[in-house]
């Protein structure tokens, strides 16, 4: 009896060692197949994250942010304690406590898991989160969450609890685009992490479970509920007294509105980018956490896109374009519908914000219009009621852009109709001194098209071109009183006569350089470019530093070449620069995260035109707005020049202006290069933008006059002989380069082209007939 149970309990023992060595070379199997491919954690201190690259203006205002993912790296002393205690309660009560696994958690997860059939629970610390996050991946398995186990002890044993919840708050995903606590404290709040209150820290701590599903902004409700739970969760776990529990869930939070990457001065913020790009690649502006200072001044940009704005929709409110961007069928509208609401989710309408609408009656004068869940009516005249003539062409189906005017009941809003108009314009302002780019607009709408027309949109400038022409000619002898013969002339090529005409149709007899230019003489211009020659008004522009295609015809002196509105506009600043060049700077400064400089601008002037010629130039475009095609600008009421510019039926509509301070440069028309509309001219539509652009501009600036340089003798002539004369009623006083002025020696002044036809070479004759000068 006694062998009998010796030999079954040497069995039963033999058996539980084999077990026990087999389950524990099985355990080690497992533990080797699952931690031999693991990252090591040390890496984690070297780790870089992209951080987001910021873009400011002249007075250090945040303009824009470019990155993958928006995130500003925060020192964990930054961070206030009670952010800190509200993410520990939401996520992890215990993280100062366990070593990097919760077991308690994990089986409490583990037990939730099995009851309902499907991996529902993680039971996660935040030292698992962080490695989830940094070391692996998303993916849920348990051979995953093994992994992130033995991962999450290892780091513990190498980082301190404060680095790990570094780590995490920096990292962790909040929801519209914002990584770690100071991203989503300015993404919801519009404040620094530092100073988040209680409630507010809550709110946070309640997104990282699923940031899409309690966004605040789409989904109030259960971000709202999700922020009482941490809150409560903080005063169980003993990080908030009673009092500050009630007061924290009572206290009324105010989200800030939502904003994109670009935040203000996006066409300006855009060509930053491109900028960037260019060099340092395409990659690296969203990575490095770069600090990008700009001079666009914020008053004067703000200037520039109303000024646009309000020009465009005043030539569309004139020319009656269609305000529908589209026309949807019944069947679409549904579909669009319910997109848009996805869209937009539950949180109201932002007032003054634009929107797009579908209308969706028109019955009994009321135009009903449907922006996603939201409906409302479209205002109408405030007189008399009627509808206004815009209103009067919308149909159901139509899309129209609207913004709210006021919110009425529930969900529904009063609407007022965005013109929206099609056609499109630019604006650039820049400082003649230095080249600062002060402010840029690419078109009406940034949000319709990123379109940079100001830099991207190279169009015919016309008789904005003139004074380069004219510019040419006073250095190749002309003065502003050379007379030419405004007459008739006419080329011959391949049996084909080209004859260039005015705006008006008529000629004018011998006219002045200086009311050639003033009143855009297109046959004047055209003899002046024939007698000078092309060849050397080609590389005149060259010297300039003009790098547009030109054409070696005479197409060019009439504005055939075409140019973008920066390319023109810094052309200009050499009026008002006195001859000198700048290269235009859109980045003063840029630096890295902690503040150490990379690179800086400074101002690089390159003098390419006397400051004789520029003077003079400059003169004779301040007759231009003083009694020629731009007398729109006389009412900035200070000192200005400048010249307008039209081309072909109407098509592009220029103004180029500027004052010893500031120059800047419009155009308008459209992208697919149709009619503007008959009369639409660039006195009548781009010399108006440009003046309400300059008043508020220059609105605090004192009155300057331009200087006249010390190379120039200025004498009294005949405004129509260009002879000398006395002082007195009917004179004007001319300047001349020293030793040209009339009576001072034996030089030509007048230099006449002949009335006759001389016969040349014309490429493309036909296509010189369309250029026009402005009236």
């Amino acid at each position: 009896m006694t062998r009998f149970v010796r030999f079954w309990r040497n069995l039963f023992l033999t058996i539980a060692i084999l077990l026990f060595i087999g389950g524990a070379s099985g355990v080690a199997l497992v533990y080797w197949e699952v931690t031999s491919t693991l990252p090591p954690v040390d890496q984690l201190a070297e780790y870089h994250a992209p951080i987001a690259t910021q873009v400011f203006a002249d007075d250090g205002s945040l303009i824009g942010e470019l990155y993958v993912e928006r995130r500003y790296l925060t020192p964990i002393d930054e961070i206030p304690v009670r952010v800190r205690n509200a993410f520990i309660a939401a996520e992890d009560d215990s993280f100062y406590r366990h070593r990097g696994v919760d077991v308690i958690s994990i089986g409490r997860a583990l037990m939730n898991n099995i009851i309902s059939g499907a991996k529902v629970q993680g039971g996660s610390t935040i030292t698992q989160q962080v490695v989830k996050s940094l070391l692996l991946t998303p993916k849920k398995s348990y051979t995953r969450k093994l992994r992130e186990m033995v991962l999450a002890v290892r780091l513990e044993r190498q980082f301190s609890k404060d680095e790990i919840l570094y780590l995490y708050l920096n990292h962790i995903y909040l929801g519209s685009g914002a990584y770690g606590v100071a991203a989503a404290a300015r993404e919801y709040f519009a404040k620094p992490v530092g100073e988040l209150d209680v409630a507010e820290a809550a709110l946070l701590a309640g997104l990282p479970q699923a940031p899409s599903r309690y966004s605040p902004f789409r989904h109030w409700p259960r971000a709202k509920a999700r922020q009482r739970y941490v809150i409560d969760r903080m005063y169980a776990a003993g990080f908030i007294t009673a009092d500050e529990r009630d007061a924290a869930r009572r206290e009324p939070l105010a989200l800030a509105p939502r904003r994109g990457n670009y935040i203000a001065a996006s066409d300006y913020v855009e060509q930053v980018r491109r900028l960037l790009e260019e060099r340092y690649g395409e990659t690296a502006p969203y990575e490095l956490g770069l600090r990008v200072y700009t001079p666009v001044n914020l008053k004067m940009q703000a200037a520039a896109e109303a000024a646009v704005r309000a020009g465009l929709r005043e030539v569309s409110a004139r020319e009656h374009y269609p305000s529908a961007l589209r026309h949807l069928e019944v069947s679409e509208t549904a579909d669009f519908l319910k997109q848009q609401a996805q869209s937009l989710g539950d949180a109201p309408l932002a007032r003054g914000r634009t929107y797009e609408a579908v209308i969706t009656d028109t019955r009994n004068g009321i135009v009903r219009a449907r922006a996603g869940s939201f409906h409302g009516t479209l205002q109408t005249t405030p007189t008399d009621g009627r509808l206004a003539p815009v209103l009067q062409t919308l149909t159901a189906g139509d899309v129209v852009r609207v913004q709210v005017a006021a919110p009425g009941a529930g969900s529904t809003y009063n609407f007022m109709l965005d013109p929206n108009p099609p056609i499109e314009g630019a604006l650039v302002a820049i400082e003649p001194s230095s080249g600062a780019i002060k402010a840029l607009v690419g078109g009406y709408d940034y949000e319709r098209s990123q379109f940079n027309r100001a830099v991207q949109a190279a169009r015919q400038p016309g008789s904005a071109f003139k004074p380069l022409v004219y510019a040419a000619a006073l250095d190749r002898n002309y003065t502003p009183a050379s007379i030419v013969v405004d007459g008739p002339i006419s080329f011959a090529d391949n049996n084909h006569i080209w004859a260039p005409h005015n705006y008006e149709n008529k000629f004018f007899g011998p006219t002045t350089l200086r009311d050639a230019l003033t009143f855009s003489r297109n046959v004047v211009t055209v003899k002046v470019t024939v007698n000078i020659g092309v060849k050397y008004l080609i590389n005149y522009l060259h010297k300039l530093g003009l790098n547009a295609n030109l054409q070696p015809n005479l197409s060019v002196a009439l504005g055939s070449a075409e140019v973008t509105p920066l390319e023109l506009a810094t052309t200009y600043t050499i009026f008002a620069n006195q001859g000198k060049r700048p290269e235009p700077i859109f980045i003063s400064k840029i630096t890295d995260a902690k503040g150490n400089l990379i690179s800086e601008t400074t101002p690089q002037l390159r003098e390419v035109m006397s400051p004789e010629t520029a003077y003079q130039i400059t003169s004779m475009l301040q007759d231009v707005i003083r009694r020629g095609t731009g007398k729109k600008a006389l009412e900035l009421e200070r000192p200005a020049a400048g010249k307008t510019g039209t081309t072909n039926d109407f098509m592009d509509a220029w103004f180029m202006g500027f004052t010893p301070q500031l120059l800047a440069g419009v155009w308008v028309g459209f992208d697919e290069k149709r009619t503007i509309g008959s009369k639409e001219t660039g006195g009548r539509v781009a010399a108006p933008i440009w003046t309400a652009f300059m008043k508020q501009a220059l609105a605090d600036q004192p009155i300057l006059d331009f200087s006249i340089p010390p190379g120039l003798a200025c004498v009294p002539i005949n405004p129509h002989s260009g002879q000398r004369t006395r002082y007195g009623e009917g004179a004007l006083l001319e300047c001349f380069r020293r030793g040209t002025e009339p009576g001072a020696q034996q030089v030509a002044t007048q230099v006449a082209v002949a009335d006759e036809a001389p016969t040349a070479a014309m490429p493309e004759p036909a296509a010189l007939d369309f250029f026009r000068s402005d009236d």
